[in-house]
């Protein structure tokens, strides 16, 4: 039976269009995955196509060993001599062949996100640099950034003072590791490419090789690939790309999604193809992503439909709080089970990792098993040890384990030679490491710098020590600020160091809920509650239940019940994305969230969220505003919370504000307006709040009020 026959028409036309560019357009639950192997397996089976003349490209190695596995079902082991893997991992390839035209050696090393650490740690040491001022991961993640986008220390385009630093962090570093024979991963395609376009014989030999290339996931392509791409498929001009520029959300990562949005420019003659029959989710659930994509003005368009007409409505419902959010979530998962489905056919997704602090422990006390996927459980993560050690420490200056770890993190100047020092002492006197701390200067061997250094630290905690009294949460957040986990985890940038800074605020909010719940201030009462806490974690069965992750994590999959909580202004779409005027990118991942559920779809946000120790009031974000009445079953109890969908839109006056205009912002407090652009839906004004800042919202909803400001 012809291959072909098994796919719909759009996925045939897509799989025979063999010849010249190629863009697929495939949207969430389409058969992208199907598409992309029947058209090699076309090629090989019925074209009579080498498979040795076939280059594929995937970003993950699991997308590659599924891609094989389904080739080889349908033509058999021949196609193993097609290239199919990573852009890492091709570019391995190419290198392991010809890096000598480099200047490197051929047993080269590929250095991992430690290694990397490690040595730029060494080169900021080197420097005589501030580490908390200049911290190792700060400064690779602009090097990648760099890398990633075609720059190299020689053509850097950043002058500050900060610019200049990092260039001669940048120019020593590639400096070392070619002293070393090593490559960091962003230096494999980087070199790849320098290898293609400086040596003609060397991509002649490419050329000859693969006549036609296929490129899966192309909306998450950075500069660097791109051009590995153009170059190999240069050769004979039989380029395929899968893609969908509405999943496009990895720009944070340095993903450019000019690329697909440009493919036709790029690429003369491109032929489009459209996938849009969607095989996984309700016609609800379709029409609601639609919906709210369609608000972006960014994309190439197309519309997923369904042969599952109907299904049950969206859910909407709104609780008081966060924790009582999360007890929705599990009993959403209770009774679902209660009705037949397995604990593994739910999901319940997040935008940040912090959230799934208040949600593990609903799951744990409910007695539902769970499954965390893409970050550790809340209690295991570095930063959470790192804050909870300084605590424990506190409580009990016995405790050597808890100060072990933390006596040089942030690094204040003892080193790994001096805590030995430290350490033979206390078991020479048996006193405690904390004892030993306060009386270095009587320790033999240690410098003048540490002696200082660790005296500073004893008396660090003598303060605290003496603050015991105060507010529990009030003692959390100055331990925070005055450890300098805060600050150091914010230093460290990116996406990481953001999400280590929210989870450490995360522990301070837990601080503030027990606190309140249980009227208790005591921190070693505290401290008794999250051992606790992390034992039962610790119980679970870790192999199935429920799943809970980021919707980052969850691209790509999908699931018979998705609850998507945190529909939040300021939580998703993320703070961060809104002052950076990323929101698009943001609409693109709530779609994504949308499409992961198959039957069953619940949207949730809390009246109030405790952020950073603080309890905070955020409006309904806007992309439930952009979900269709007649999609959602509101829950009943919405209206006397004040935060139904009703109240999502604001309703701005006819020509705008003034600047001038003092209006009251739910979250920020009362404001001051410095200007505005734009009008009707699109009106966007931007506000000075006293000790928030100057910030920009789409007026619609934002949710700003002129009520008579209190005296």
């Amino acid at each position: 039976m012809d291959l072909l026959m098994q796919l719909n028409e759009p996925q045939r036309i897509a799989c025979a269009k063999t010849d010249g560019p190629v863009l697929i357009l495939a949207g969430a639950g389409s058969g992208k995955t199907r598409t992309l192997t029947y058209r090699v397996a076309h090629l090989i089976q019925n074209l009579g196509v080498d498979p040795g003349e076939i280059l594929a490209f995937t970003f993950t190695n699991k997308a590659a060993r599924e891609m094989v596995e389904r080739i080889d079902q349908l033509v058999g082991s021949a196609s193993r001599r097609m290239w199919v893997g990573t852009f890492h991992a091709i570019c391995v390839r190419i290198l392991r062949q010809d890096i000598e035209r480099l200047g490197f050696g051929p047993r080269f090393l590929i250095y991992d996100t430690d290694d990397q650490k490690a040595l730029m740690r060494s080169i900021v040491r080197d420097l005589d640099w501030d580490e908390k001022k200049f911290p190792a991961g700060a400064l690779l993640a602009q090097i990648s950034r760099a890398k990633n986008s075609f720059i190299d220390p020689d053509h850097w385009n950043d002058f500050s003072f900060m610019g200049r630093r990092v260039q001669e962090a940048f120019q020593r570093y590639q400096e070392r590791l070619r002293a070393l024979n090593a490559l960091d991963f962003d230096d494999l395609i980087y070199f790849a490419v320098k290898l293609l376009e400086a040596n003609e014989d060397v991509l002649a030999m490419y050329h000859r090789r693969f006549h036609y290339v296929m490129v899966d996931e192309y909306q998450d392509t950075n500069l660097a690939q791109y051009r590995m791409i153009e170059l190999i498929a240069r050769g004979h001009g039989n380029l395929c790309v899968v893609g969908d520029d509405d999943q496009a959300i990895y720009g944070w990562r340095g993903a450019d999604m000019r690329n697909i949005l440009e493919f036709q420019k790029q690429f003369t003659g491109a032929t489009v193809v459209r996938l849009e029959e969607n095989y996984r989710s309700t016609s609800m659930i379709l029409e609601a992503a639609n919906a709210v994509v369609e608000h972006n003005h960014d994309r190439l368009g197309k519309e997923l439909w369904t042969s599952r007409e109907g299904g049950a409505k969206l859910r909407w419902h709104i609780a008081p709080d966060e924790e009582s959010e999360a007890w929705y979530a599990a009993e959403v998962i209770h009774e679902a089970v209660g009705r037949g489905r397995a604990p593994g056919d739910c999901a319940v997704l997040y935008r940040t990792n912090a959230q799934s602090r208040a949600l593990e422990m609903a799951m744990t006390r409910a007695g539902i098993g769970y499954r965390l996927v893409g970050g550790k459980r809340f209690y295991e993560r570095k930063e959470v040890k790192d804050l909870l050690a300084y605590l424990k420490i506190i409580y009990n200056p016995q405790d050597d384990i808890s100060l072990a770890r933390i006596i040089n993190f942030p690094r204040r100047g003892i080193g790994d030679v001096a805590i030995g020092h430290l350490l033979k002492a206390s078991q020479q006197q048996e006193i405690s490491l904390y004892e030993t701390l306060g009386d270095a200067a009587k320790v033999s061997g240690l410098t003048p710098a540490a002696q200082k250094a660790a005296v500073e630290l004893w008396g660090q905690f003598q303060k605290w020590r003496q603050d015991l009294g105060q507010s529990l949460p009030d003692l959390v957040q100055q331990v925070a600020d005055e450890s300098g986990l805060l600050r150091y985890f914010a230093s460290e940038g990116g996406r990481e160091g953001e999400e280590r800074v929210e989870n450490v605020g995360e522990l301070i909010s837990e601080a503030k809920r027990f606190q309140e719940t249980e009227g208790i201030d005591d921190l070693g009462d505290f401290l008794g509650f999250l051992a606790l806490v992390s034992d039962w974690e610790a119980t679970e069965d870790r192999g199935q239940g429920a799943w809970l992750m980021t919707v980052h994590s969850a691209k790509g999959l999908e699931f018979p019940l998705v609850v998507l909580v945190g529909m939040e202004e300021g939580v998703f779409p993320h703070i961060r994305s809104i002052e950076e005027d990323r929101v698009e990118e943001e609409r693109r991942l709530c779609y994504v969230a949308l499409t992961r559920a198959r039957d069953e779809l619940y949207l949730t946000a809390a009246e109030t969220r405790t952020l950073m120790g603080r309890t905070e009031s955020h409006p309904v974000s806007r992309f439930i505003a952009e979900i269709p009445a007649n999609l959602i079953d509101e829950s009943e109890d919405q209206d006397h919370m004040g935060m139904g969908r009703a109240s999502v839109r604001t309703s701005v006056p006819e020509g705008g504000y003034q600047v001038g205009d003092r209006l009251r912002h739910p979250r920020f407090g009362w404001g001051t307006v410095v200007s505005q652009r734009g009008g009707g839906d699109e009106l966007e004004i931007t506000i000075a709040f006293p000790g928030g800042g100057i910030r920009s919202f789409l007026a619609k909803y934002a949710q700003l009020g002129r009520e008579q400001e209190e005296a």
